[in-house]
């Protein structure tokens, strides 16, 4: 047990190489219905929302959850620490105007270095889950898309088209002004 009537924080479970673990308070999620390939089980006390492998672990917040507890998200993360091999923050866009809170959600899994997958369904959400307990065993690397080698001006601007409505066109101008993906994350505007 824990301190007065709580229980133990878990980071690891023996069953996660098996089974999606997911932390109690997970209960509810309409995404888990939405899981097919795995079992999940529930454990009392989990500090991740879910094992997605023994050392694979995700948080998961809704944008309409992050809005009503802004500070829900951070101390979440903090919890987590750098206990796990992979750490994921699953984002459920469940709001019709999402930018505020994604612009949110994404500075604090920048800034606490954690890899951010964005689900605009609860069917999205669940294939995330699954596919990291899938794909458990395999690098990040395997599992990224491949960005092209050459030019850092051509890498950079490859990035930048990933964002909805950025073309190359935008992405060229982006790149005249600012020059490095660090002077674009700086800027005021």
């Amino acid at each position: 047990g824990g301190e007065a009537g709580r229980p133990a924080q878990v980071f690891q479970h023996a069953r996660a190489a098996q089974v999606i673990i997911a932390a109690a308070r997970q209960r509810g999620n309409p995404m888990l219905s939405c899981v097919r390939s795995t079992l999940v089980e529930f454990v009392d006390g989990l500090v991740p929302d879910y094992l997605a492998g023994p050392d694979i672990a995700v948080c998961f917040i809704s944008l309409k959850f992050q809005r009503l507890h802004p500070d829900y998200l951070k101390r979440r993360i903090q919890a987590l620490g750098a206990r796990h091999r992979v750490r994921v923050l699953l984002c459920r866009v469940d709001l019709e105007h999402p930018e505020d809170q994604l612009g949110m959600v994404t500075l604090e899994a920048f800034h606490a270095d954690i890899s951010l997958l964005l689900a605009w369904t609860d069917a999205e959400a669940a294939a995330y889950l699954e596919t990291l307990h899938r794909h458990q065993n395999k690098s990040a690397e395997a599992l990224m898309a491949k960005l092209p080698q050459g030019d850092r001006r051509a890498r950079l601007a490859d990035v930048l088209t990933t964002v909805k409505g950025v073309n190359r066109t935008d992405a060229s101008t982006i790149i005249d002004r600012f020059g490095s993906l660090k002077n674009i994350a700086a800027a005021a505007e």
